[in-house]
């Protein structure tokens, strides 16, 4: 059997109620020639058997894999996903989402025309519901990430690395893994997957990509249904006592696996005054992320509790000091 031109991989953890909805949507799609891996992170609900449901329909095109045990997150399960598949390209899907009918098609068409590492969509459809809600049309919501300017038809970015680096930390780069496309050799040749992160390792692999692809295409179509789930997890931690340990252990990671990237890159270890940037990004992020100033905790208050959660040994070291040197030049002692 020929590859498939396109794996889609979803990584899957107590979606019984989503998956079915989400599968159906590929099952729809225009572009038939194109695999489904689900990569189970061992679900506790009836996930996996909506999945064998399904299966039959997809004509062997769909395949379940499953970590050893649940990861925690959604990284671990893309690479489990990205390292089985065979398509040319691969997209992600969150199995609480859904794609268009005509996603695919429009991926791949951009793809081949332009010879994309990565196909970056700026507009999606975004839903309110609750869990028990499908999808419908009168409630879905058109938004942007595109600037006013933003052409209406494809365009490759410059290859220029500053002005990408520019234009990301003024947040025009919207770094979530689904609503892209990406080239498999792409991936692989250049090593970039999903960190061991619970939290913003999609932040890191977006980043990796816009670094490194030579050929980073924006499209004005939309691509996904995204679900906009009524409670955040986020700030469920950042309301609980544990919540600045929590992100300071999230933010010191992200710093330290960031500035390692950029450290192997040519051009950043040229450009301290770039990399000094991004840095100052990601952490500031992170902060207005959890907003800690806001619950629970006043300005002094924030300073003491971040500055002894920094002597915890278990933190990457290199991390805890970009934090540390950010927390007195930048946020906390200016309070």
């Amino acid at each position: 059997m020929d590859a498939p031109k396109i794996s889609v991989i979803i990584p899957m953890y107590n979606a019984e109620k989503f998956i079915r909805q989400c599968l159906i949507s590929v099952l729809a799609s225009k572009f038939a020639d194109c695999e489904v891996l689900v990569v189970d992170d061992c679900s506790t609900d009836n996930s996996v058997a909506e999945v064998e449901k399904l299966a039959p329909h997809f004509g062997g095109r769909l395949k379940i894999f499953h970590t050893e045990k649940n990861s925690g997150g959604a990284g671990i399960p893309r690479n489990i996903g990205i390292k089985n598949s065979a398509g040319k390209y691969v997209t992600f899907i969150d199995n609480d989402d859904a794609l268009l009918p005509t996603a695919l098609d429009d991926f791949f068409s951009a793809a081949e025309e332009f010879q994309a590492d990565v196909v970056h969509t700026v507009k999606a459809f975004v839903f309110y519901g609750t869990a028990e809600k499908n999808f419908a049309r009168a409630d879905l919501q058109l938004q942007s990430d595109s600037s006013d300017d933003f052409s209406t038809t494809p365009q490759l970015e410059t290859e220029n690395l500053r002005v990408r680096m520019k234009d990301y930390v003024d947040e025009k780069y919207f770094w979530l893994p689904w609503g892209k496309f990406f080239r498999r050799e792409f991936l692989i040749e250049n090593k970039i997957d999903f960190p061991n992160l619970t939290y913003s390792e999609d932040m890191i692999f977006g980043f990796k990509c816009v670094c490194l692809a030579k050929n980073y295409l924006r499209v004005p179509f939309a691509a996904n249904i995204h679900r906009i789930r009524s409670i955040s997890l986020s700030k469920n931690f950042v309301r609980k006592s544990e919540g600045v340990k929590f992100f300071l252990n999230v933010i010191t990671n992200v710093a330290a696996l960031t500035d390692e990237f950029m450290c192997r890159q040519e051009f950043f270890r040229a450009n301290p005054d770039v990399r000094h940037a991004v840095l100052k990004f990601f952490i500031d992020k992170h902060f207005s992320f959890m907003d800690v100033a806001s619950n629970d905790f006043k300005a002094h208050e924030v300073q003491k509790n971040f500055f002894e959660a920094l002597e915890n040994p278990a933190l990457n070291q290199h991390g805890k000091n970009l934090v540390a040197a950010y927390l007195f030049s930048e946020r906390i002692l200016n309070k």
